[in-house]
């Protein structure tokens, strides 16, 4: 699979850094304060960025999104769902 995978959020570029720096992910943190990126994946809380994932193509198409607060907790069935879109776009 040809992805690129990113954590965005409305949180500042020190707060993620901090926190990557503590949980140490194989990808990186975006911080989107201006909620430019989370407004184009229809993704915005009240005043946070709602948790999920979600899949863009290459011309920053939105494929789909997911709000799910558990992803990380359900990474078997989020990887899952992530790969089976994936598959669609091949098609």
């Amino acid at each position: 699979m040809d992805v690129n995978i990113y954590a965005v959020s409305s949180d500042t570029v020190e707060h993620l850094s901090a926190l990557h720096q503590e949980m140490k992910p194989p990808y990186p943190f975006l911080s989107d304060p201006e909620f430019k990126l989370i407004d184009h994946l229809d993704m915005r809380g009240e005043s946070v960025a709602k948790r999920g994932y979600a899949l863009i193509d290459k011309e920053g198409k939105v494929i789909f999104t997911e709000v799910n607060d558990h992803w990380g907790e359900q990474i078997d069935q989020t990887s899952k769902q992530i790969h089976n879109e994936y598959k669609k776009l091949e098609k």
